[in-house]
């Protein structure tokens, strides 16, 4: 087994990531046939930036809620590969409107290693109470490695 694929083996490993997202109140599974779902939800303050999705030595999803509008921060924790996020549905953005409306998007994520690229999407919905100063949100992931 090649060093990349001994190492993407070990990024989709859900023990790894459940440890890791514990702090963060993360669940982390595998999937059939290989891969690794993420789910989190999370109760954040306004203006607090709180991480929503941890993937080991993979990706990190960082949210802040701040009064009608929410920052986004998407990091990369590989040491050798930036992980490509791309919006999978950007009339979202154009669309939403009020704080009172849930708001969700989804990207496609990837991170190009070799042999096979690990693929996969991740989803963030958040719902505001503005009147308590609160913001919900509900991040999953999928991620595979890309099939040969």
């Amino acid at each position: 087994m090649g060093r990349d694929l001994a190492g993407a083996l070990t990024l989709l490993d859900p023990g790894v990531a459940a440890e890791a997202g514990a702090a963060h109140g993360q669940l982390a599974s595998g999937l059939t046939g290989g891969g690794l779902a993420l789910s989190c939800h999370k109760l954040v303050e306004n203006a607090a930036r709180a991480t929503v999705l941890l993937a080991p030595g993979l990706l990190r999803l960082d949210a802040r809620p701040v009064q009608d509008t929410l920052q986004v921060m998407t990091r990369s924790l590989h040491d050798r590969n930036v992980v490509r996020w791309t919006v999978v549905n950007e009339e979202v953005l154009r669309e939403y409107k009020s704080t009172a409306d849930p708001f969700r998007i989804t990207w496609a994520v990837e991170l190009p290693l070799e042999p096979r690229p690990i693929l996969g999407r991740v989803s963030l919905v958040m719902t505001a109470d503005l009147e308590h100063g609160l913001a919900h949100f509900v991040v999953q992931a999928v991620l595979r490695e890309a099939s040969a």
